[in-house]
């Protein structure tokens, strides 16, 4: 079964929002331009915002973050020249024994449960 590439309905709006440019680029050039500049200030004010008003408060968490990291590596410090761990010795893998406190019970074997009064 073929997937289609666009849905109609999101085909059929892009088709109207096409013949809509066009006919405003040929019926009314000022609005269009108009309307396109104010999308373009939209987006800047909206890049702007996030440039100097977010990027600041999460930089700020970040120098004190930082800060944090600097004084905990000054409490704990790590010595410069990590000393190389021996070789892991491996050890013969013990074979479990069966535990000799259980005992089997002998019951009834021929006898079939009822599985009607369950």
């Amino acid at each position: 079964m073929r997937h289609r590439a666009v849905h109609p309905l999101a085909g059929l709006m892009i088709l109207l929002g096409t013949l809509g440019i066009v006919y405003t680029l040929f019926a009314h050039p000022t609005v269009l331009f108009r309307q396109l500049l104010f999308v373009a200030l939209f987006a800047a004010a909206i890049y702007l915002f996030y440039r100097f008003v977010y990027q600041r408060r999460t930089s700020k968490e970040r120098l004190s973050y930082l800060k944090a990291v600097r004084q905990s590596k000054k409490l704990h410090p790590r010595s410069a020249h990590k000393q190389p761990k021996p070789a892991k010795l491996k050890r013969p893998l013990k074979k479990r024994m069966a535990t000799p406190h259980l005992t089997v019970i002998e019951g009834k074997k021929g006898k079939k449960k009822n599985r009607a009064s369950f």
